[in-house]
């Protein structure tokens, strides 16, 4: 027999930083917030990305990825600095710059710049775009924790919801096998597990990415680097991330010894100082794709108050603050 959970104003489904982001959103704004996680906040796509705030290669994603994209950079930086501020952690906001190598000079490219008014400084090795910056990414997770518990949002993890609860046209909660949770909305923040328990119009499925770190020394690299799609990312203590690959192989966590030399040349080749540096670590995460490869953002189409915010594929992350935000002015303008 499934036991009865306490109700909410609204449940959040997954813990990464779209999940969080919108959690910290709702409960500004008033509401009671329970967020479920399947294992820990903050493991999956989130935490094994690089914290790059920016599309790798803007021109190539929807209208909507680029306007919640430009949306959450202009407020990233106090975004940041206020979390800090209430938690005392520090998500390690940088404004690194990021150079292109590739691709910035197509008429693709130079269309999309004309478009939103952004421009580059011309580098010796390409196109130097000066205001994108990034996070430590693991760090501000951490922080988004401790402040959504801060600002009473319920986590539960180890928590794995397998359908939504309905009735007519409205969701009266969820369903993991031995609990219901019940509230007056639903949202889907679950990434690559989304189509697992909600039914969608476009199926959202993982698509892995492999990355390495190096241990290095600062200044090594100055900028985030980016050609022929991968990245090169320097944080400030001088450790470098290198990713990142694209595998449609299912939910299939395995790393190779292949990826992570053709990673390791890659930044060698533009680095020679890391020829010898030390790879740290190796790991593997699940971006959520889909065919249209376009954020799922908004009203489900079957429910009235269920809503999702899915399917951001590589751009979670540099997304998260104006994706929620736009959901919750959704909810609470429907409440």
């Amino acid at each position: 027999m499934k036991k009865k959970q306490s109700m909410s104003d609204c449940l959040i489904i997954g813990g990464g930083v779209i999940g969080m982001m919108n959690a910290r959103e709702l409960a500004l704004a008033g509401a009671q917030v329970t967020l479920i996680d399947q294992q820990a906040c903050a493991q999956e796509s989130s935490w094994a990305g690089g914290g790059i705030i920016s599309p790798l290669y803007p021109w190539k994603y929807d209208d909507l990825t680029n306007d919640l994209s430009l949306a959450s950079q202009a407020v990233y930086e106090q975004l940041c600095a206020q979390i800090l501020e209430d938690t005392g952690l520090d998500p390690q906001y940088l404004k690194s710059g990021l150079l292109m190598i590739d691709e910035y000079d197509s008429d693709e490219a130079k269309e999309w710049m004309t478009r939103y008014d952004l421009a580059y400084r011309s580098h010796p090795h390409g196109a130097l775009f000066d205001n994108i910056a990034q996070v430590r990414n693991p760090r501000l997770l951490k922080a988004l924790k401790a402040d959504i518990i801060q600002k009473g949002v319920k986590i539960i993890e180890q928590v794995k919801i397998e359908k939504l609860l309905t009735q007519h046209h409205k969701a009266l909660g969820v369903a993991s096998n031995n609990q219901t949770y019940l509230a007056d909305c639903v949202v889907a923040c679950s990434g690559a597990w989304s189509s697992q328990w909600l039914s969608l119009k476009e199926e959202v499925f993982p698509m892995k990415g492999q990355m390495i770190v190096l241990r290095s020394k600062p200044e090594v690299v100055e900028h985030i680097v980016l050609d022929q799609g991968l990245y090169i990312i320097p944080r400030q203590d001088g450790r470098i991330l290198v990713g990142s690959t694209m595998q449609n192989v299912g939910f299939d966590r395995s790393t190779d010894d292949k990826t992570r030399h053709d990673l390791h040349k890659f930044a060698s080749q533009k680095f020679s100082a890391l020829s010898n540096a030390k790879v740290e670590h190796h790991w593997a995460g699940f971006r959520p794709a889909s065919k249209s490869s376009k954020v799922m953002l908004g009203k489900h189409a079957q429910f009235d108050n269920v809503f999702l915010n899915t399917g951001h594929f590589r751009n979670g992350l540099n997304t998260a603050p104006e994706s929620a935000k736009r959901v919750t002015q959704l909810i609470t303008h429907d409440v």
